[in-house]
Formats: structure tokens, sequence, C-alpha cells
């Protein structure tokens, strides 16, 4: 409070006391001298009182306001601290690979990759902070998040495992027990905002030799006591609270800093990303991710996407004519849940579709009312350019009748479960 504020206060009820004091028994004669300069006393001392409680109230706002500012800073600057330690991480790991290559001082492409990526990440939780962890921190109400520009919002999610139901956690991981929602919701904010979300590979396999020839990719997010959470528990809470395609952005990344190093052996292995419909349908995801793969044509052969089938279905013109673009670049897509064995293999390749996902179970049953039945499906995706993977294989028994159908592809839990990816790897 200013002093010309205190004065313009004090005379408010100053002057209205000595007016009391000295005019009173002139206005009111049955009250003698004492008793109107008793009054006046009495009305200057509870002006007095309130203009304090007034001035201190004001201080008490003025330094809670200061605290609050300066927590914000201090959390701005252990964050600004921590990307500091990783960037610098990060240049550390991209020196090395040159170093390694032998490509030297002239050529400083890897450093130039890893440090964009780096940056990359940065920028996308620095907007899921400034869009959600802000409103954490304060306790105010949660909107969607927004994700990254410019060309750097990548993404890829594993919302389910291929062997056992979607959700089953890598092994010997220890799991998050059962959470209400808030605790879901708060786990959930503080994975993005301290980058603790992690890559799961499970292998697709070639039969009968069972040599891997694809991995299919899943999303692990940790808590702060590093426990992990399973899809089952958070993706329903993150689409609904507009987290999951700031989470599939940043599987993306690692999926793509992943391919970024197999390439570097020749290798030609495919990674099947499970991307959330919400992602796909969001224009600036399309819009950057595209333009992304443009300027890093060598990655897109490597990426496959994957897609429900009955996302499939009711796809507008944008949609169709962004994924025509990805499939331009190199990329290819998938299709799992399937639920309806009447597939148009036709219509799938028109759609750039090259993969086509199907229980163990389902197939089987299908088998068991007609024999024939996983044959034909099989033959009429290849006539048109579409391999069939037959997932959840969980039995060398079913294996053996997967075989006996000449089933070209399986993934499951017999031929590996979802792990981190290993440095040898």
């Amino acid at each position: 409070m200013s002093g010309l504020r205190h004065v313009v206060l004090l005379l408010c009820y100053a002057l209205p006391a000595a007016a009391l004091g000295l005019y009173l028994p002139h206005w009111l004669p049955v009250i003698d001298r004492g008793m109107a300069i008793g009054a006046g006393v009495t009305v200057l001392l509870a002006g007095a009182l309130a203009h304090e409680v007034r001035a201190r109230l004001a201080r008490d706002v003025r330094f809670t306001d200061q605290m609050v500012e300066l927590r914000r800073a201090l959390f701005r600057l252990q964050e600004e601290l921590s990307w500091s330690r990783r960037e610098a991480r990060g240049l550390g790991e991209a020196l090395e690979a040159v170093a390694r290559s032998g490509r030297g001082g002239r050529d400083g492409r890897a450093v130039e990759e890893v440090m964009a990526e780096v940056k990359a990440l940065k920028s996308l939780v620095e907007r899921v902070s400034d869009g959600a962890g802000r409103l954490v921190r304060e306790g105010e109400p949660q909107g969607a998040v927004a994700v990254a520009g410019g060309g750097r919002a990548l993404s890829a999610i594993a919302a389910g495992t291929s062997g056992r139901p979607r959700g089953t956690p890598l092994m010997l991981v220890p799991l998050a027990g059962e959470m209400d929602e808030a605790a879901l919701l708060d786990a959930v904010r503080s994975a993005l905002r301290d980058d603790r979300i992690d890559l799961a590979l499970q292998p697709v396999v070639s039969l009968p030799q069972r040599k891997p020839c694809f991995y299919e990719c899943f999303s692990r997010l940790r808590s702060e006591d590093g426990t992990t959470l399973l899809p089952e528990q958070y993706i329903r809470i993150a689409e609904r609270e507009g987290y999951i395609t700031a989470i599939d952005n940043m599987l993306l990344l690692r999926c793509i800093q992943l391919v970024r190093k197999i390439q570097k052996k020749k290798s030609r292995i495919g990674f099947f990303c499970n991307v959330s419909p919400y992602t796909f349908r969001d224009e600036d995801f399309f819009a950057d991710f595209v333009d992304f793969l443009e300027r890093n044509e060598e990655l897109a052969p490597n990426l496959i996407f994957e897609f429900a089938q009955g996302d499939m279905v009711g796809r507008d013109r944008v949609e169709s004519r962004q994924l025509d673009r990805l499939a331009m670049l190199g990329c290819r897509f998938s299709v799992d849940q399937v639920r309806d064995l009447d597939l148009d293999p036709g219509g799938l390749a028109r759609r750039r579709v090259r993969f086509v996902r199907i229980e163990a179970g389902m197939l089987l049953a299908a088998a068991a009312e007609d024999e024939a039945a996983p044959d034909r499906l099989r033959a009429s995706l290849a006539r048109d350019g579409v391999d069939l993977i037959v997932e959840k294989v969980e039995s060398e028994e079913t294996l053996v009748e997967l075989l006996d159908h000449k089933i070209e592809y399986g993934q499951g839990f017999l031929f590996g479960e979802p792990r981190p990816p290993r440095p040898a790897e």
C-alpha cells in the first residue's frame, strides 16, 4: 500500500473523529464536551484499528504472492537443471557413437540428430508442464495437454500386448496396485513431467524358424516409487484427460532413437507402433509428424503403424490423406484387434495395409468350424500383399496347430515377452 493511500485512509477517519470532538455539542446540546471528545477518540481508535488490519492483510497477500513466484521460479530452475543434465548426457552419447563409428569431426550429423531429438523431447515435456504440470502444482482444474509443434510432435503407443490380454506387465517389474482415479491421474502427470515413460519390445517371429523379424512397441509408465503402471490402468484416464497424445509422442521418439541405432547395423527390422485414434485425429500431430518424416525419410521403412479394425472404419478425408502421405514416405500399416474375420484384402491393400494381426484363439475357433478357413484367409490376404500375423501364441500345442495351416508369422509369450531393449539389441 502506497504512502499516499495511507494518508488518504488516515484522513478518512481522523477528520470525522475531530469533527465529532469539536462540533458534537453544537449538533446535540444534550451532549457535553467530555462526551464529545470521548466519541471522537472512539471513532479515531476504531478507524486506526481498521486501517492497521487492512494494511496487514495487504502485506500478507503481497508476501504470499512473492512466495508463490519464488516457488515457481525454483521449479523452473529445477526443470532447467534436469534438462541440462539430460542434454549433456545425450550429447555424450552422440559423441561416443561418432567415436565408435569412426566418422570424426567433419561429419557431425550423429551429434545433430541426437541433440535434435533431445530438444524435441524437451519441447514436448515443456508444453506438457506448461499445460498440465503447473495445474498439478497449483491444484487447478485440468484441461487437455498441448502437443509440441514445429515438426517435433512424434508418436507411438502400445496400448496392449500380444500373447496376453492388453496391459500385461513386463516380467520381473514391480507393478502398481489398485489406485483410484485421482491417484492414477497424478501418476500419469508425474510420469510425463519427469520423463518416466519407457519403451518395451515384444518379438514377432517367422515360423517355423522362430527368428525375430519385427518387434511390437509398448509403453510403460513408471510411478515415483519405481512401480509400473499397466496400460489398462492409465489408457482410459489418459484419453479422457487429454494426455494420450503426449504419451504417444514420447514413445515414438524413443522408437525413432532405436530405429536410428539399428539402421547403423544395416538392419531392416520393422517396429509395430500401436497408435491411439485420438493421436491420429490430432491435425497438429499429423502435420508435425509427416514433416518430421519428410526430413528423415530413412526412418519410414522401419515404422509400421497399427490400428484397431474398428478404427479403420469412418476415417475422414483429411485423415486418409495424411496416412497416404506417410505411406508414400515408406511407412507401412497394420490392423489388429480383429473381431470379424470377414476381411476385405483388396480394400486393406488399397489403404496401404501390409499386415493383419489375428488372435490364435479366434483363428483356431474358425478352423474348428471349417478346417480350411485359416488357409483361405491367409491365401486371400497374400494375393493382395497382406501378411497374416497370429498373436497370443502361448503354448507349443497351439503352435503345432498353426503350423498345420502354414502360418508364417507368430507373436506371443511362447516366443518372448515384452522387455526393455538391451544395448546389444
